[in-house]
């Protein structure tokens, strides 16, 4: 007798895949280095289209006079006075928006609901955006060689006019640190890019505290008590495996809370991991550390292998314009789904994004006529890993 089974080519077309509604994790980029930030409140309707901050002149003791020299009673010449200056560091902000067009077709025989999607969609793109801005205006990413780009969709031209500093080494005033200080004396890009041995090339916790140690003699104010290290997790996994790393678990926070992607802490630095790194392309030319790989070349020790900017924050490095709560700034979801004579029959609906932003280096000197003498208080370390991811 014969016997019909599912397998048969006459009837299966009947059978149909099963399409859950769960939805797949998206990758999501942590955004990491805008709680580090100076945040300034720019109101609404104030006449300005920059953010700008102010610092008086350090500490100094060039003006106090010895009145017991002078003579009993004799006042100080006001060619003595002690003169206050003020430094004013200020950056233009730019507009940025993105929009996803979703049609009524799709929207009629959506399984998911792709509105709510675009909508989530927009705001994790912004916030990777703002994370990406302040990242290369600490790198000073401006920096670039003739012709080169740093990758689609990452501003090129990001400047506060200090790119002397931004492109020196850390001692004594500029930004600049490559491997582990102590055995990779020649400190240079280049020279990194042909460091081949651990020791000299990865983070290393002599590294973490030569470069903590460059923060602390730069007077650069502590975040909560410490500094911060944002890196890549390959470099905090090379740190990690150093016979001084202090586990987040075995050291007491004293009511401080985590930062947001917090490892742990060595030396009192607090470690905390970014995926959204500085990447650059190992090579003999110092102009390529200022140049984003959009496909890096991957971990390891060889010469042309992912050199790796990690920064080290204290507090007051970077502003920004704060975010929150009915700021004008605040990024803004924009949907429209009403004809129009671009649109008469109603066909497509738009999910917008939209922010008014701009980061600025409040920690790096340079030689414009109105902002000099600025503190150098963050560093950019740039290291190899010995890992081959």
């Amino acid at each position: 007798m014969p016997i019909t089974t599912s397998g048969s080519t006459g009837i299966q077309l009947q059978f149909q895949n099963y399409f859950s509604k769960e939805l797949l994790s998206i990758v999501q980029q942590e955004t990491i280095l805008d709680q580090f930030g100076m945040k300034a409140p720019i109101p609404k309707n104030n006449g300005n289209k920059a953010i700008s901050m102010f610092r008086f002149g350090a500490p100094s003791i060039g003006s106090v006079q010895n009145l017991t020299t002078a003579g009993e009673g004799a006042p100080i010449s006001t060619a003595n006075y002690r003169a206050l200056s003020l430094n004013r560091l200020e950056k233009t902000l730019s507009q940025y928006g993105q929009v996803i067009g979703l049609t009524d077709i799709l929207r009629a025989t959506d399984l998911f609901n792709s509105l709510q999607q675009a909508t989530k969609t927009s705001g994790l793109d912004m916030a990777l955006w703002v994370d990406s801005v302040i990242r290369n205006t600490l790198i000073g990413s401006n920096l670039l060689a003739s012709g080169s780009s740093i990758g689609t969709g990452i501003e090129s031209s990001i400047s506060n006019d200090d790119a002397v500093n931004v492109n020196a080494n850390a001692n004594p005033t500029g930004i600049k640190v490559y491997g582990n200080p102590a055995t990779l004396t020649a400190q240079s890009f280049s020279d990194l890019n042909n460091a081949t041995t651990a020791a000299n090339a990865t983070m290393t916790a002599s590294a973490v505290l030569d470069s903590m140690t460059r923060l602390k003699r730069n007077r650069a104010p502590m975040i909560n008590g410490g500094y911060v290290l944002a890196t890549d997790p390959r470099v905090s996994r090379d740190l990690m495996r150093d016979a001084d790393w202090l586990n987040a678990s075995n050291y007491g926070n004293k009511g401080t809370p985590f930062y947001k992607g917090e490892v742990g802490s060595i030396y009192g630095c607090r470690v905390v991991n970014q995926t959204n790194s500085f990447v650059s392309t190992g090579s003999g030319t110092d102009a390529h550390e200022f140049i984003y790989q959009a496909t890096p070349a991957g971990g390891g020790l060889t010469a042309g292998k992912d050199i790796i900017a990690s920064f080290f924050l204290g507090n007051e490095a970077f502003g920004i314009p704060a975010l929150t709560g009915d700021d004008p700034l605040s990024p803004k979801i924009v949907i429209t789904d009403t004809p129009d004579k671009s649109d008469p029959l109603n066909q497509l609906v738009t999910v917008g994004v939209k922010l008014y932003f701009a980061a600025l280096r409040l920690a790096a000197g340079n030689t414009s006529a109105t902002n000099t003498n600025n503190p150098v208080w963050y560093l950019v370390h740039r290291t190899k890993t010995s890992t081959t991811l």
